[in-house]
């Protein structure tokens, strides 16, 4: 199987120091070369960027047809929106469970 992952899932994983799941789970985990440049030229990210350049089940690789990561993009979005706005617990749009 392959994986292919995005910048937000990897962060996420390592704050809860759970990275090692892709490696259970998937084996090798690919991320875009644009990916990779997110979370190592962003500051905020330093110690991300440094635990994800030791870890040798991801995969650094270059998109090779923009038109085909151009496609993914377009059938991610509506997700995103549609998580984003979706009503929380509180009652508004944000996603704090409820804790307002």
């Amino acid at each position: 199987m392959i994986v292919v992952s995005d910048t937000t899932p990897l962060i996420s994983l390592l704050k809860i120091n759970r990275i090692d799941l892709l490696e259970k789970l998937f084996g090798d985990v690919l991320i875009p070369q644009a990916v990779f440049d997110e979370l190592t030229v962003d500051e905020r990210f330093r110690l991300e960027a440094d635990e994800i350049r030791q870890k040798k089940f991801i995969v650094v690789k270059p998109v090779n047809n923009p038109e085909s990561a151009s496609i993914l993009k377009r059938a991610e979005e509506p997700d995103q929106r549609r998580t984003w706005n979706r009503k929380c617990p509180c009652g508004s749009a944000c996603r704090c469970t409820g804790s307002r």
